[in-house]
C-alpha cells in the first residue's frame, strides 16, 4: 500500500547550479517539513528535472528522476507560476 501524496514544483539553488524540479510531499506537509524531518534521507528525490548553470542561466540538462544531496542546497522555495502579464489597452 502506497500513501498518499502530492506533486510540489520546487525551485532549488546550489552554489553553482538553479534546479527546477517535482518534489513529493504528505498531504498538509510543508517544504520545510521535508528538508528538517530527522528520519529523512541525505538526498532528496527529485523529477521532471531541469538544471541550469547559475552563472550562465544555460540549461545543462533535462531528467526524470534525480537524487540530490540536501547539504548542497542553498536556497529551495516552491516554483512560482509566472502571472501572465496585460496586455496594453490598444486605442
Amino acid at each position: 500500500m502506497q500513501a498518499p501524496k502530492e506533486k510540489l514544483r520546487v525551485e532549488i539553488y546550489t552554489t553553482n547550479h538553479r534546479i527546477v524540479a517535482d518534489i513529493y510531499i504528505f498531504p498538509g506537509a510543508r517544504l520545510t517539513d521535508i528538508m528538517t524531518a530527522r528520519e529523512a534521507q541525505s538526498f532528496l528525490a527529485l523529477t521532471g528535472v531541469e538544471a541550469y548553470e547559475l552563472s550562465s542561466g544555460n540549461k545543462i540538462f533535462q531528467s526524470d528522476f534525480a537524487n540530490i544531496n540536501k547539504n548542497h542546497i542553498v536556497l529551495i522555495r516552491p516554483a512560482e507560476i509566472p502571472a501572465e502579464r496585460p496586455k496594453p489597452p490598444s486605442f
